[in-house]
């Protein structure tokens, strides 16, 4: 989705001929060779050529000759990964998302004199932007570039877009910056235990840019919320923070809260022993709001609807931490937040049965409990909530069905150089047992793989998979999982 926004279709053309010149960079082929490939006209590949041949010149500093006199050749300089990274960071509403956070002051001619673009140009390619801001009640005005809605959701917005755009890297520097990010992450260590891995610190010190440019530029918090997280509200930290920019107390106190509640606006738990779980227990044993209430009734229901009679919730630490920051930080803010997960495809369980059991189990829970007095806000959140809860619990639910392990045969030539890689393949899933074929005994086994169609008997009614070592084996190999999660994803489901 991240690239749909950001991306105009030029961008994702170059994106999609860039990613065949380093497959086969080894080697020179011809204009042709990539028009058949991409189904591109010939002087639309040569456009495309050319305008990636000057990204690349422009990232590397040096001069880059993809197209040469005996045709094309690539000479792999940059990664996929850094070229992406590359467009997505030179697009209009990347430049838009950085404008509005590092130079508040600046309109729209301004940002089109410094980024050297037309007005017509910027609003066009900025719509997406501003229309995936409006999906959580923000309201971008393109020709003063401000925002108006939520403070809070606006901060998280645009932590989420720029994160996920360039991972807050190569941002603009604060003038005269006063944060002291080392003593700050050593203050939030205790509650966020990842704090000083490279990622998180840069992740802690984009929020901290975030939240510190948002209040210089006039955006303060100044109404608190009517929940607290359960990580400690601390106002002496925040007058460490803001120091001289901030002294009205409300705003202070707000401002804190917020900071304790970004410690739990994601799913962060990863570690048994997390010191939280004992926060949160705390808290769950002397307080009693909404979000403690919806907590208690989801975690009642999964155990009672989906797990073992001896299941409990201390045996899945992790679980129950992360289910506890996922309902916690949409009942303190009672709408839909943009998320990192929900900018990315996530369609891992896209086809798994279990998962759609469970998100629509929980949204029948949620629709039911937001009829309740004090819980009308859950209405907008049911989608996103049961979804994230769904995908969160689905490899649980999963390890503990009955019969889940496919059965499967393989009918193959008695070759082992030829069967050994992909009976390694198969064995090699953890929810698969190989099994040996008897002629015409087919009650011990789920699913069938032949060599060829010829090979699967007459008399067979099982579903199969023919695997032609002739083929191409990448391909071949996605298919043929694919062909046992489904079996694996209906079995159990049916009636034994």
């Amino acid at each position: 989705m991240i690239e749909t926004m950001m991306l105009e279709d030029t961008a994702k053309r170059k994106l999609i001929l860039f990613k065949l010149l380093t497959a086969f960079s080894n080697k020179q082929h011809s204009i042709n060779f990539f028009e058949k490939r991409l189904d591109y006209s010939y002087s639309r590949v040569v456009y495309l050529l050319e305008l990636i041949q000057q990204d690349i010149t422009n990232i590397t500093g040096e001069e880059i000759e993809i197209l040469q006199v005996n045709g094309v050749h690539y000479k792999q300089t940059i990664s996929y990964d850094r070229y992406y990274q590359y467009l997505i960071t030179q697009s209009v509403p990347y430049q838009l998302l950085i404008s509005i956070l590092f130079y508040p002051n600046d309109n729209l001619s301004k940002f089109c004199e410094k980024n050297y673009h037309s007005k017509t140009t910027v609003v066009r390619k900025s719509k997406l932007l501003s229309d995936y801001f409006k999906r959580f009640n923000i309201k971008m005005n393109t020709s003063q570039l401000t925002l108006y809605g939520d403070e809070r959701v606006i901060r998280i917005t645009l932590y989420t877009l720029i994160w996920l755009s360039s991972q807050g890297t190569n941002l603009p520097k604060i003038e005269n910056n006063p944060i002291n990010y080392a003593e700050i992450t050593n203050i939030i260590s205790p509650y966020f235990p990842d704090s000083f891995s490279y990622s998180a610190n840069k992740q802690i010190k984009l929020i901290l840019d975030i939240v510190f440019l948002r209040v210089q530029s006039g955006n303060v918090l100044t109404e608190k919320s009517t929940i607290d997280s359960y990580i400690p509200t601390s106002l002496s930290y925040a007058k460490i923070f803001f120091g001289d920019l901030l002294k009205d107390s409300n705003a202070l106190e707000a401002e804190a809260q917020y900071a304790a509640y970004l410690l739990i606006a994601t799913p962060n738990f990863f570690r048994n022993n997390d010191y939280r779980l004992t926060l949160l227990n705390d808290y769950l044993e002397n307080q009693k709001n909404s979000a403690t209430k919806l907590l208690e009734e989801f975690c009642a229901l999964f155990k009672q609807d989906f797990m073992p009679r001896d299941f409990s919730w201390e045996d899945v630490p992790i679980l129950f931490g992360n289910t506890a920051n996922i309902i916690f930080s949409t009942t303190i803010s009672k709408k839909p937040l943009p998320t990192l997960f929900h900018l990315i495809n996530h369609s891992l369980y896209s086809k798994n049965e279990y998962y759609y059991q469970l998100m629509n189990h929980f949204k029948a829970l949620f629709q039911k409990i937001s009829k309740r007095k004090d819980f009308g806000w859950l209405k907008d959140n049911i989608e996103q909530l049961s979804d994230t809860l769904a995908t969160l619990l689905v490899p649980l639910y999963e390890s503990f069905q009955v019969n889940k392990i496919v059965r499967i045969a393989l009918i193959a030539e008695s070759n082992y150089l030829l069967i050994q890689p992909l009976a390694q393949f198969i064995e090699e899933l953890p929810f698969v047992q190989l099994v040996a074929y008897a002629q015409g005994e087919f009650s011990s086994v789920d699913f069938i793989v032949a060599t060829s169609s010829y090979l699967i008997p007459e008399e067979c009614h099982l579903p199969s998979f023919v695997f032609r070592f002739s083929a191409d084996n990448d391909e071949q190999y996605i298919g043929l999982y694919q062909a046992i999660k489904a079996i694996h994803n209906k079995k159990g489901l049916d009636p034994q």
